[in-house]
């Protein structure tokens, strides 16, 4: 009986000790892989921000590009049937797009959806003014036609996205 004990008298304190260790080291390691964290978090914002920066950039880009004023004058309808232009117009338009797609990674997803909404709305004012002039129309016929379209709308998805990516800016930085 006395070396039971003195087995109890000495294991007790020692597995007090040893868990005292253990949970002061546990909380240790903790917070430094919570420091870590932090500090990855922080050195990856010096690279990432930067890049969103460049991101909402070719966005605000692309919507300016894609102003029915600005897409009629960079988009020549010289010599081009209605037809024709219509399909010139639809072609820069995807391709603008496509080229800004990856840019959807640094964006938020509403901002997207809105210059994906915007595009789409230009894509029906194209259409819908190709359905409306004459079948012998010219190219210039069109664009005016686009112009007058795109006047009579009452809210300008363009000025949407645009107001939206400004917005998004203002908040993050």
């Amino acid at each position: 009986m006395n070396t039971a004990l003195v087995l109890i008298i000495s294991i007790v304190p020692a597995l007090l000790v040893a868990f005292t260790a253990y949970y002061t080291l546990k909380l240790s390691t903790e917070k430094e892989l919570r420091i870590l964290a932090l500090n990855f978090k922080q050195e990856n914002k010096k690279v990432i921000n930067p890049i969103r920066l460049q991101a909402y950039e070719r966005i605000a880009l692309f919507l300016e590009r894609m102003r029915p004023e600005s897409l009629l004058l960079r988009v020549s309808s010289s010599d081009l049937s209605a037809t024709q232009y219509r399909i010139l117009l639809l072609a820069n338009i995807r391709s603008e797009f496509e080229h800004n797609l990856s840019q959807q990674v640094y964006i938020s997803g509403l901002l997207w959806q809105t210059t994906k909404a915007a595009k789409e709305d230009l894509f029906k004012i194209i259409n819908l003014a190709a359905g409306k002039v004459e079948e012998n129309a010219t190219g210039a016929d069109l664009a005016a036609k686009i112009l007058e379209l795109n006047i009579e709308q009452p809210i300008q998805p363009i000025d949407e996205a645009l107001n939206l990516l400004r917005k998004e800016i203002t908040e993050l930085y």
